[in-house]
């Protein structure tokens, strides 16, 4: 039966953290969505175009950074709509009520952030009340692309794992900006450029600590999970800066680190780019059973090296924190066959995981659990209407 946008479930009485209500406004293709959740596993059915990924990207708002397309804020705004977006949650973390929100600034530069009506600084705060991960087709590429979309990825999951992650990026790279805007303007200042690099030097051995012992738990984690029909993969970060922490102290890989930035001035200022640091880090993968780089596995292989790495992290994050993430799965027998799939979705369901699926057809989405919840989206015009299935 055809119902309006705000659908109540019975509550459920599930101790996990999870997100219990969810509130869009000119977000994407939805003017006034809201649904409210009982934290069972949610499936969103819908054509290509409907909104289910839209309905997603709000919930991935509720991390760090800008949600799983990474696009910017000024772009979620509803299509001809000069009203700013919003979005609002309703989510019980650690026995605790919060509600969350989120909406463009006027200035359309960025995002405030509320928690239970309060203004935060930064989006910091966000995993110390709930944590995301996602999947998505565009993923699958993973290990073809280049070394910035594998530093990416791997950079989102180590914001979920240490808070401070995403801050210290930008602190990054906004040094390092000022750093190029130096070179670019021909005007050096020695002094200043020391200052400056010593503060680059302290962000950037924060930023290759949290990835180093990331990448390390994931490798535990490995060793002792995963269905053995799976690919083994194993992971390193490859990069300079990460080097030098793996191989010295925290003082002496600073100095290092700062020798490097100020020999590398000449260089860097014909090229009028710093082109050493964690920036150009990148995730190397390797198929252990066959002992050959995932870039050159099957298409088939990659998919399931992808999936392995998302349990891992889904594993080693609800090791970490005593609690899973909150998994949205986008397209997710875009991925693989419905037996590796199920395969895949038993290990999170072991966790407990709140799951958030899209599907373009219900019986395509029969690998679900059988209390699963299904939703119907049908884009009407000009809006993204709801139906319970």
């Amino acid at each position: 039966m055809s119902q309006d946008t705000n659908i109540d479930l019975e509550n459920s009485n599930k101790s996990f953290d999870q997100i219990k209500s969810l509130k869009l406004i000119n977000f994407r293709s939805h003017s006034d969505f809201s649904l409210s959740l009982s934290g069972k596993p949610l499936a969103i059915i819908g054509d290509n175009g409907a909104g289910k990924t839209n309905i997603l990207e709000a919930i991935s708002l509720l991390s760090p950074g800008r949600g799983i397309r990474n696009s910017k804020f000024s772009e979620m705004v509803k299509d001809d709509n000069s009203m700013p977006w919003g979005v609002n949650f309703n989510i019980l973390s650690n026995g605790k009520n919060y509600e969350v929100s989120s909406g463009l600034r006027d200035n359309q530069k960025g995002r405030d952030i509320k928690i239970n009506s309060k203004k935060v600084s930064g989006s910091s705060a966000l995993p110390e009340i709930i944590l995301l991960s996602w999947l998505t087709p565009s993923m699958d590429q993973i290990f073809n692309e280049t070394p910035s979309y594998r530093r990416r990825f791997i950079d989102r999951l180590c914001a979920v794992y240490e808070k401070n992650h995403t801050k210290n990026i930008k602190i990054y790279e906004k040094l390092m900006a000022e750093r190029n805007s130096s070179f670019k303007s021909k005007v050096l200042d020695n002094v200043w450029l020391d200052a400056l690099e010593n503060q680059m030097s302290d962000v950037s051995i924060a930023i290759a600590e949290t990835r180093l012992t990331f990448i390390s738990d994931l490798n535990k984690v490995l060793e002792t999970n995963l269905d053995p029909v799976w690919p083994r993969a194993h992971l390193e970060i490859y990069g300079f800066v990460e080097n030098l922490v793996s191989s010295w102290n925290s003082g002496k890989a600073k100095e290092m680190l700062c020798n490097e930035f100020k020999n590398n001035r000449e260089r860097d200022f014909f090229s009028k780019r710093t082109n050493e640091g964690v920036h150009r880090s990148d995730l190397l993968v390797n198929e252990k059973n066959k002992r050959i780089e995932a870039k050159n596995c099957s298409t088939g292989e990659q998919k399931s090296l992808l999936l392995s790495l998302f349990i891992l992290s889904s594993l080693a994050i609800s090791k970490k924190f005593r609690k899973p993430p909150v998994i949205l799965l986008d397209e997710i027998v875009a991925h693989l066959d419905k037996e590796n799939l199920t395969i895949f979705l038993d290990q999170l369901i072991s966790i407990n995981a709140q799951i958030f699926a899209t599907g373009t057809d219900k019986k395509n989405l029969d690998i679900l659990p059988a209390d699963t919840v299904s939703y119907s989206l049908d884009w009407n015009g000009g809006e993204s209407k709801v139906f319970q299935s």
